[in-house]
């Protein structure tokens, strides 16, 4: 055995543990197998050792497959990863597609579905408000559905009215800037023979010289079959007055479908997300009326004939992010050309922009909230991409949609992270006079199913005056 510790090194890739000039005692001794490539901290000796090996590191992979004659496979592999992720992209795409194709097919529930939870969220600020004013619960629902239900039936009622009483205005109007512009078409620059172009605005004011309520039957004809219409409405109806009476009981059943560990991670994201979706609601709301008032009072000053309909243009077309705008303005300018003159109308290019500039940029970020900062070209991209795939309807809820899942994601990566589990309940939405609609199930410590500190449970809806905060018993 002392033989074997006297030994000298006996194979060429050996060195001599014992310490010499170059390496003081106590530095770290390279004995046994060669270190892996790349590793710098343990490499001793000179100067010109070290930075050898340092150069040796820089140029060679501790991954074997990085070079492909020592792998034996033809195939780099750039080429291998590129191919992986193809795949996977394949897979998400298919997932996606698959997705939209189910969505479709359910539309008939699903767009009820969507568009209550956008009226839930519009008339829960004033749900909250009269909560905390002292009114019951059953009285607050009602009020909360009559003047939901009685907003959005007066005004379709408005717009079909004022279609009616201005019907022949709008064909006289029409007919005039028609004609004007078959002039400046056939004597101006472009020299347009006059008689092809007075033929095909013969068919188009001959097919607007019908009956007003012919044409409002033949659009919605056109628009969905027999009784959609109706039935949609009426299951609409009666989906938000579930959301409003049982919204949390509704939220907390649908917790209850994950797993023990996860439910109150999914109950704070869908809380906040709630929050983030009751202020674009209404903060929406509130930019709408006053785009729609300021050009309605800018239509009166102008002398348009249609100033009324051009604020509920306005008004309506709000509620479309970026490009509502946009359309907005340009059928305002044009209604506003065709009815009076060509001086009136540049006057209204200038207000519409101003009216729109403010609002984008100092009325919408001064009320909206950080989570809902969204830049233009993204919203604009996603009322596009939302207009593509669902109309109208996904161009509605393209950038709310957005927001929702936005929030939902990164309040699950937060936890996902480490970050505490109970957070302060004032970070999860509104507290002060908010009732506490409590599930037994979330609070009960002998229920198997779920267990939820009470500090943990966060309205998902309207709350009471009277309810305080639930100690920590912990």
């Amino acid at each position: 055995m002392a033989r074997t510790h006297s030994e000298p090194p006996s194979g060429p890739n050996e060195r001599s543990e014992e310490p010499t000039a170059a390496q003081p005692h106590g530095s770290p001794q390279p004995s046994g197998p060669p270190q892996p490539r790349g590793a710098t901290a343990a490499v001793s000796g000179s100067w010109r050792e070290r930075i050898a090996a340092m150069r040796a590191a820089a140029h060679v992979s501790n991954d074997p497959d990085f070079d492909t004659k020592a792998t034996g496979d033809p195939i780099p592999r750039p080429v291998r990863l590129a191919a992986g992720w193809a795949g996977r992209l394949v897979v998400i795409g298919l997932g996606i597609y698959l997705l939209l194709w189910l969505l479709d097919v359910l539309a008939v529930v699903v767009i009820p579905v969507v568009v209550s939870l956008l009226v839930a969220a519009l008339l829960t600020p004033l749900t909250r408000l009269l909560r905390r004013i002292g009114l019951p619960k059953g009285l607050t629902v009602a009020v909360s559905f009559l003047v939901g239900v009685g907003a959005f039936f007066g005004l379709i009622t408005l717009i079909v009215r004022e279609f009616i009483v201005n019907y022949q205005t709008i064909y006289a109007t029409v007919a005039e800037g028609l004609e004007q512009g078959i002039e400046w078409l056939s004597n101006g620059p472009l020299n347009i023979d006059q008689s092809s172009l007075q033929d095909g605005i013969d068919s188009a004011l001959a097919n607007l010289q019908g009956d007003p309520g012919e044409i409002v039957g033949t659009s919605l004809s056109v628009l969905s079959t027999t009784g959609s219409v109706l039935s949609g409405t009426l299951l609409t109806l009666l989906i938000i007055l579930f959301f409003l009476v049982d919204g949390r009981m509704i939220w907390v059943w649908i917790c209850k479908l994950f797993p023990r560990s996860a439910r109150w991670k999914v109950h704070r994201a869908g809380n906040r997300s709630w929050e983030v979706l009751v202020t674009y609601m209404s903060v929406t709301l509130l930019v709408a009326l006053i785009v729609g008032i300021a050009t309605w009072i800018a239509c009166l000053i102008a002398g348009v004939p249609l100033a009324l309909t051009a604020g509920l243009i306005a008004f309506l077309f709000t509620f479309i992010p970026t490009l509502g705008a946009l359309i907005s303005s340009i059928a305002v300018v044009a209604l506003t050309l065709i009815s009076t003159n060509l001086t009136t109308a540049i006057a209204m290019t200038v207000v519409m922009v101003a009216i729109q500039t403010i609002q984008g940029n100092f009325i919408y970020p001064l009320l909206m909230n950080r989570q809902l900062k969204v830049h233009p070209l993204a919203s604009l991209l996603l009322v596009v991409l939302g207009a593509v795939v669902g109309g109208i309807f996904g161009a509605l809820i393209a950038v709310p949609l957005a927001a929702v899942l936005n929030t939902a994601w990164l309040d699950l990566l937060r936890s996902s992270r480490g970050l505490p589990e109970s957070p302060d309940p004032a970070s999860l939405g509104p507290q002060s006079g908010d009732e506490d609609l409590r599930d037994p199930t979330l609070d009960d410590p002998t229920d198997t199913e779920i267990q939820v500190d009470e500090t943990r449970i966060e309205t998902f809806g309207p709350q009471a005056p009277d309810a305080a905060p639930a100690e920590d018993s912990r």
